[in-house]
């Protein structure tokens, strides 16, 4: 004999499944949650190779390649095109990393290096070419992960910037340097018995020790002339 089946079958069965598309949705869900945040974690963690242009005192160009990213960048190769020239004749194409590229770059790590002034471009005779291409290719630290990645080098944008001088520590240096000269030469001459003079001063001591020489030749020219017409 067949049994019908009764409303609180029919319930259960839709119950225990919305619950098993619950599960599945939040499996689902989980899923991406967990691809998402490997693919975050993956992308902080990668190297970032960047090539371009500094401008340093509004006309000093410099070529800069610095990984900025937290991990190894391993064979880097850099291609440029048109390729650089410098209008004060640096061979900067045959740098050795813009031709064998750079086996390891590790997270930090700077190459720049000095290749022309602007007002030199914008005086030579001929054109030069303000705006490149870099085309930069590398790998991770594993070399499982390959990047390839095209940058705009574009000189134009500094033009007609104005810039503040950046002092460093060797600047400093070099002013600790220049006043330990002068105290120095102030300790010689008081140890040789003879008073530290500011510059008005000493400028004055010397026009008196002038004048003096002055006032003698015009007494010995006296002295002669005087002499002279008691002969006569």
């Amino acid at each position: 004999m067949r049994s019908e089946v009764t409303w609180t079958e029919i319930a259960q069965v839709v119950l225990v499944a919305g619950q098993l598309a619950v599960l599945v949705l939040a499996a689902i869900f989980a899923w991406r949650q967990v691809r998402e945040a490997r693919v975050l974690r993956e992308e902080q963690n990668r190297p970032f190779v960047v090539v371009d242009f500094d401008c340093e005192q509004g006309y000093m160009m410099h070529l800069e390649v610095v990984n900025m990213g937290t991990s190894l960048a391993r064979d880097v190769a850099i291609e440029i095109d048109p390729p650089l020239e410098s209008a004060i004749d640096i061979k900067v194409g045959e740098l050795k990393m813009l031709n064998e590229g750079i086996a390891t770059l590790a997270p930090g790590k700077r190459y720049r290096t000095f290749f022309d002034m602007g007002f030199r471009r914008a005086e030579a005779e001929r054109a030069y070419t303000m705006n490149h291409t870099a085309r930069v290719r590398y790998k991770d630290e594993r070399g499982k992960r390959a990047f390839d990645e095209t940058l705009n080098l574009d000189m134009d944008q500094y033009m007609h910037m104005n810039t503040v001088t950046r002092r460093d520590i060797h600047d400093v240096h070099k002013q600790l340097e220049a006043i330990q000269k002068t105290l120095k030469g102030w300790s010689a001459n008081i140890g040789r018995g003879m008073v530290a003079m500011t510059h008005a001063e000493e400028k004055a001591r010397e026009d008196e020790i002038v004048n003096r020489m002055e006032e003698r030749e015009r007494e010995d020219v006296g002295a002669t002339s005087d002499t002279s017409e008691e002969d006569g």
